[in-house]
């Protein structure tokens, strides 16, 4: 099975790629991927239009949040960074544009339930926006959207009579 990670972040790309009754949520339409490299080139931003990235930036353990029995941590508590990150060509209007895609991708995500992580919690943390000036030929701008994900994953497998050495079930059935 697939990290959560990459689980989540697929979920992300599809909830920004996928089509609601015919209509895009954003001016990115499918151009969604699901990694922080675009296989997009400028000419593909000037005659499609934005694409979007989506990345993790960094995850967190909460030992404190651990959860279990008499110590033995079943689920561990995680604070995954993720990043939505619309690029697009720059121009006389670029902010305006930024703040539109912006605006698509931060409705897109309202009401929004990660398949297979449904009791995650998500929120906006910050934007970030740039214009990216050096070694392209027009300036393209960037609207990063970092996303704070907290979900529980599996630690490690209980111990079970099943899976245990037969002296050590001995001892714990208190034979």
């Amino acid at each position: 099975m697939a990290h959560p990670r990459k689980r989540i972040r697929d979920a992300f790309r599809a909830r920004l790629a996928d089509s609601v009754d015919g209509e895009y949520r954003t001016a990115a339409q499918s151009r969604v991927f699901a990694s922080r490299m675009a296989p997009v080139s400028e000419e593909e931003l000037k005659e499609d239009g934005p694409a979007i990235l989506v990345y993790a930036r960094m995850e967190k353990y909460n030992p404190e949040k651990d959860y279990g029995v008499e110590g033995d941590a079943t689920y561990i508590e995680r604070e995954l960074t993720l990043v939505t990150e619309a690029m697009l060509l720059g121009g006389d209007t670029v902010d305006d544009k930024l703040d539109d895609i912006a605006e698509q991708m931060e409705a897109a995500f309202e009401g929004f339930v990660i398949p297979g992580f449904e009791s995650a919690r998500m929120r906006l943390l910050e934007s970030d926006i740039d214009v990216i000036t050096e070694q392209v030929k027009r300036p393209i701008g960037a609207i990063g959207l970092v996303w704070q994900v907290i979900y529980r994953t599996a630690w490690r497998p209980r111990a079970t009579a099943d899976n245990l050495d037969a002296d050590m079930a001995d001892f714990l059935s208190g034979k």
